[in-house]
């Protein structure tokens, strides 16, 4: 039986003074990975989940993290697993 693998990327935009505590509570959720980051306080987030559902919960966690200004979704793949 195949199983559905959802990769996304995330731009998320901080406070450049919050960039590193946010990094660390973004990279703590589960599937995120940090990809990259920018002294401006963007931070380029990778995500690995199981259905779309996650997506949208994970980037509703993310804009709820205090210190994060915008969220925004900006790739989506979606591949089987066999």
């Amino acid at each position: 039986m195949s199983s559905e693998v959802h990769i996304s990327s995330l731009i998320v935009q901080t406070r450049p003074d919050s960039l590193a505590r946010l990094t660390q509570a973004i990279a703590a959720l589960p599937g995120a990975e940090i990809h990259d980051t920018a002294p401006s306080g963007k931070i380029v987030v990778l995500l690995e989940t199981a259905s779309e559902a996650e997506i949208s919960e994970r980037l509703t966690s993310i804009h709820e993290i205090d210190g994060v200004l915008t969220a925004a979704l900006v790739y989506h793949q979606v591949d089987t697993e066999e």
